[in-house]
């Protein structure tokens, strides 16, 4: 699961690198959701994104690549 926000580069940069390396996810704008927006904040403490989650766990907040 990818949280992204609208315009964010490094949500961008996120998405198109797991597209790239064939993983498969589902993405998330939190922009369009506020109920993923409060979940990210309260269960992850993320103040970022891209929130990068794999089966419940938190795997990074933001993104530089090869995440």
């Amino acid at each position: 699961m990818i949280y992204t926000k609208t315009g964010c580069p490094y949500c961008q940069k996120a998405v198109k690198d797991y597209k790239a390396r064939g993983i498969n996810f589902k993405e998330i704008n939190i922009s369009l959701d506020v109920a993923a927006k409060q979940l990210v904040q309260e269960k992850f403490g993320a103040g970022q994104v891209p929130v990068i989650v794999e089966d419940g766990k938190l795997v990074s907040t933001g993104y530089s690549g090869g995440g």
